[in-house]
């Protein structure tokens, strides 16, 4: 209730529906609490300094709007844990998110958050059809073309140091916390994007990330990905052991 209209999560934990599923379903409703239980307690680790990389794999859902679901997202977990990290400790808070389709729900939940500031880099071409790069505010968006692969991205990357450095020197603003939302739906055999990144593409950005941030606190999230069996399990594995180092 910190980040979602109340109505919406008494719709959802009491009487058990969602925009995402059809009549009562109080396995699904529960399993939508139990996403947020399982970022807040990789949360908790980092805040307490017990680790500087904790991973949620059924994390980041990005789509949750604030009085309803999208996308498969039914709570947005990634913008409760910025509104504790944020108000309750003081934390300046970055979102990354490379997930093929862009951020919505978490950029329009954080968006009056000075001290969050979220970056999404995205196939263009589909759902939920936002994310333009012209927009202002202190959400950055890096919309793709149709078959854009590991160059984009990591060039893109390149550009959050960039704009980073900026907020950096404009007001003084840096990352206390970093939170990654990894989707592995960019990968050239996913079904669901015209993105084509490979494996050794999506090591690349985790690699640059824990060498800019050699010591800040990561929290990693894993989005979306539609391939279960094969390239989304290997693309979190290996993202989350080069953020471990």
């Amino acid at each position: 209730m910190r980040t979602h209209k109340d109505m919406y999560v008494s719709q959802v934990l009491d009487s058990k529906s969602s925009g995402e599923w059809l009549g009562e379903s109080p396995e699904l409703a529960n399993l939508s609490q139990l996403f947020v239980g399982g970022t807040l307690t990789a949360l908790d680790s980092l805040l307490k300094g017990e680790t500087k990389t904790a991973v949620h794999f059924p994390g980041a859902k990005h789509h949750a709007q604030y009085d309803h679901s999208s996308g498969f997202c039914v709570f947005s977990d990634f913008a409760i844990a910025a509104d504790i990290a944020t108000k309750d400790f003081g934390l300046n808070v970055l979102i990354l998110d490379i997930d093929a389709h862009h951020g919505d729900g978490v950029e329009n939940l954080t968006a009056d958050n000075p001290k969050v500031v979220t970056f999404s880099i995205h196939d263009g071409n589909i759902f939920p059809g936002t994310g333009f790069e012209d927009e202002e505010g202190s959400f950055y968006n890096r919309p793709l073309s149709r078959g854009a692969g590991d160059k984009e991205l990591l060039t893109s990357v390149e550009d959050l140091f960039v704009t980073l450095a900026r907020l950096k020197a404009e007001r003084n603003w840096v990352p206390d916390i970093l939170f990654l939302t990894c989707g592995a739906d960019g990968h050239s055999e996913d079904p669901l994007s015209t993105l084509n990144y490979s494996v050794e593409g999506y090591e690349s950005v985790a690699k640059s990330l824990r060498g800019a941030f050699p010591s800040t606190p990561i929290l990693m999230g894993g989005a979306g990905g539609y391939l279960p069996d094969t390239r989304t399990p290997e693309i979190w594995a290996k993202v989350a052991m080069q953020l471990a180092g």
